[in-house]
């Protein structure tokens, strides 16, 4: 195992549990997550509207980035989405890459369109399928997490491509190729040392193209955002 891959943990609920389940997670940073998790979900137990906490369970799987600003525990690559226990308790199962504000580069989301499509897939089979945490855990593990690629410089004109790719090997994928499908900006736009996070909707469970971005801590309306705006996931 690289040094990368054991920097992609996870925690939360999942159907195989009776309780919470984590690895590879500081407590710090379970802690923050947790907090947040907590007060959004009560939210939504709170809301008016009495089909919140329903549109949960059928909420889409969200990537993100997110900035060392709201938590103070580095940067933060993954994905999060609805999940349960064994009896039922909905909570969300978050899978997280930390990285260093001075480690980032650009490249690191330029090239992460397979990781998190892989985390994707993952989460789908622990939630829908119900597999064990061992399971779930090994999957994680074979993983690729992002960082390989050097960052990547944004240019301008008319023959962008062509002298982007300029002297590659036949064998050396060109710029397009390792952009972030979903989102090709993001690399751009992200600043870890920020707190400006990025939302946007996996994909892999079928759901639409959503893009979100927010300005500092997270709070219940992001949670809200995210897990109980049904007419905009599909």
């Amino acid at each position: 195992m690289d040094h990368a891959t054991e920097k992609l943990g996870w925690y939360g609920k999942i159907p195989a549990a009776g309780d919470f389940v984590h690895r590879r997670l500081p407590r710090e940073l379970i802690a923050w997550w947790d907090r947040w998790l907590q007060y959004g979900l009560a939210a939504l137990k709170q809301a008016p509207d009495e089909g919140a906490v329903r549109s949960f369970a059928h909420a889409p799987i969200w990537n993100f980035a997110i900035p060392s600003g709201p938590s103070g525990n580095g940067a933060q690559l993954g994905c999060i989405g609805p999940s349960r226990d064994r009896v039922g308790r909905v909570y969300p199962l978050c899978v997280v890459m930390t990285v260093s504000p001075d480690d980032y580069h650009s490249g690191m989301l330029e090239g992460a369109t397979d990781y998190y499509r892989q985390i994707g897939a993952c989460m789908l089979s622990a939630v829908r399928h119900g597999c064990a945490a061992e399971q779930f855990d090994r999957e994680l593990k074979e993983i690729r997490t992002p960082g390989a690629l050097p960052p990547v410089e944004r240019s301008s004109g008319s023959d962008i491509m062509d002298i982007l790719n300029a002297g590659l090997e036949s064998g050396a994928a060109p710029v397009a190729a390792r952009s972030l499908a979903a989102w090709a900006d993001l690399p751009f736009c992200f600043n870890p040392s920020s707190h400006t996070s990025y939302w946007w909707t996996n994909q892999t469970d079928g759901a639409a193209l959503q893009t979100y971005v927010h300005g500092g801590a997270l709070n219940a309306a992001l949670f809200t955002r995210l897990f109980a705006s049904m007419p905009a996931w599909r």
